[in-house]
């Protein structure tokens, strides 16, 4: 597999997290404001992964790597 393939899945992602933060900041009214501070923190997640994913290519295994910051962001961000 073409180790750039992680250049792709970031864009992805990465368009994937701007728009669920601006939905989460300016759209998301939930009952429970703590709920508020949950989807900002998944958020900064989502992006952080995001941007480390830009690194696969260059790494020993991107494979393995990218697999695993994927699982990332949808374990962590996706719940």
């Amino acid at each position: 597999m073409d180790p750039r393939i992680w250049h792709k899945v970031a864009a992805v992602s990465g368009v994937a997290a701007l728009g669920l933060g601006t939905y989460g900041a300016h759209f998301f009214k939930p009952k429970n404001p703590s709920y508020k501070e949950v989807w900002h923190t998944a958020s900064l997640y989502h992006l952080v992964h995001t941007a480390a994913l830009l690194a696969a290519p260059s790494t020993k295994y991107p494979t393995v790597f990218g697999a695993l910051l994927t699982t990332g962001i949808l374990g962590f961000s996706g719940t």
